[in-house]
C-alpha cells in the first residue's frame, strides 16, 4: 500500500483509486475472514463498567460469526432476508455484523435508545424477520410483537430470556464453526441504516457491500496515514450509527487493526482512563465527550500516560476552544469530518 506518511494515501489494500471495483467483494470477508487466518492477531478488547474484560481475535470472531451463519440459516434467514441488532458495544454486536454479511443477508442496526414508536416503525419498515436483542433492549421489544408480523424469531445475549427468545450460548453452542460465506456481488445491500436520530419516521438507506471501498481514502487521510505499528481504535460512537460503523468499525478492521468496545457510560475521566489503559491511539470522538474530557481533565497528559496519536470529530463543529486544548493539552490536531 503506498501511503505518503505526511499525509494522505492514494491507495486501498488491493486497488488502487482509479482501479474498477471488483465484481463480487462481501464486506465480511474483507474485515475479518481474510484476517482470522492468523490465529494471534487481536480483533477486539472489551471492557464494561462493571470491570467484565476480555480480549478477542479475528480467529475467534470469525468462528463465532460461522456459529451464528449457521445459526440464522437454520431460522430461515436467506439472502436478502433483514436482520435487526439491537445491542450496544460488544463483542455479539460485532458477530452479528460478521455473521449477517457473509449470510448475504442484510444487517439492520439500531440504537438501543429508540422509544417504542420509533422502533416498531423501523423494525415494521425494514421488513426484519428476526432481531438480536440483550436484556435492555429485549423488554421493549417484546410487547411490539403483534404489530410485527414479519419478525418471526428473537435472539437473546446476556440476561436476554424468557418466552419466544432463543438464548445466543445455548444455540451457538450446538452450531458447526465453519461456514462459506456468500458469493455476494459488491452492489448486493449489506445494510439499512436508519441515521443517528433515534425518534420520528426517518428515510430508510440501503448501502451495498461495495460502499465499504467509499469510506477508506477519507479514513486514511484523517488519521494521518492508517495504519501505523501499535495503532488501536476506540470510540463511543455507536455501532449502530453511520459515524459507529463507517468511521469506526468497518474501516478499522479493513486494516486489521484491533478495536477497544466499551459499554457503559463514558464520562470525560472514564474516557481517559480507558484510552490509557489499553494504550489506544486513535479515536472518533463527537463533541459531546471532548467537552466532558476537556472540563475533567484540563491538564491530561499531567495525569494520564497516553500515547494518542489521531483525533477525528463529526457530527457537529468542534469550536476553537476545544481545537486549540487537543492541540496544546493532548498533542494532536483534531481532524474533523462529515457527510
Amino acid at each position: 500500500m503506498a501511503i505518503d506518511r505526511q499525509g494522505c494515501s492514494d491507495e486501498v489494500p488491493g486497488r488502487t483509486v482509479d482501479s474498477p471495483l471488483p465484481e463480487h467483494f462481501n464486506i465480511a470477508v474483507d474485515i475479518c475472514g481474510r484476517w482470522a487466518e492468523d490465529r494471534s492477531r487481536f480483533a477486539l478488547y472489551y471492557e464494561d463498567e462493571e470491570g467484565f474484560t476480555s480480549a478477542h481475535t479475528f480467529w475467534d470472531i470469525q468462528r463465532e460469526a460461522n456459529r451464528l451463519s449457521n445459526v440464522l440459516a437454520a431460522l430461515g434467514t436467506l439472502p436478502g432476508d433483514r436482520v435487526a441488532i439491537l445491542l450496544p458495544q460488544c463483542p455479539e454486536a460485532a458477530i452479528a455484523q460478521i455473521a449477517i454479511y457473509q449470510l448475504g443477508a442484510v444487517a439492520v442496526p439500531l440504537s438501543q435508545r429508540l422509544a417504542a414508536d420509533a422502533l416498531a416503525y423501523r423494525l415494521g419498515d425494514s421488513g426484519a424477520h428476526l432481531a438480536i436483542v440483550d436484556q435492555t433492549t429485549q423488554p421493549g421489544l417484546l410487547p411490539l410483537r403483534q404489530q410485527l408480523p414479519e419478525l418471526r424469531h428473537v435472539l437473546g445475549i446476556g440476561g436476554a430470556a424468557g418466552e419466544g427468545v432463543r438464548r445466543w450460548a445455548e444455540v451457538l453452542a450446538h452450531a458447526s464453526p465453519r461456514y462459506t460465506p456468500a458469493a455476494t456481488a459488491a452492489s448486493d445491500p449489506a445494510m439499512i441504516l436508519y441515521g443517528s436520530d433515534t425518534s420520528g419516521m426517518p428515510k430508510p438507506t440501503l448501502m451495498a457491500h461495495r460502499a465499504l471501498f467509499g469510506q477508506l481514502g477519507g479514513y486514511v487521510c484523517a488519521h494521518d496515514g492508517f495504519p501505523r505499528p501499535r495503532d488501536l481504535f476506540w470510540s463511543p460512537a455507536d455501532w449502530a450509527s453511520p459515524d459507529g460503523l463507517w468511521k469506526v468499525l468497518l474501516p478499522t478492521w479493513h486494516f486489521g487493526v484491533p478495536l477497544l468496545a466499551y459499554k457503559g457510560r463514558v464520562d470525560g475521566g472514564r474516557a481517559f482512563s480507558l484510552m490509557e489503559k489499553y494504550g489506544v491511539r486513535n479515536c472518533f470522538l463527537p463533541l459531546t465527550t471532548l467537552s466532558r474530557m476537556m472540563a475533567a481533565a484540563p491538564e491530561p497528559r499531567a495525569t494520564y500516560d497516553l500515547d494518542l496519536r489521531t483525533l477525528t470529530s463529526g457530527g457537529e463543529a468542534v469550536g476553537q476552544a476545544v481545537l486549540q486544548w487537543a492541540r496544546e493539552k493532548l498533542g494532536v490536531s483534531i481532524h474533523e469530518m462529515f457527510g
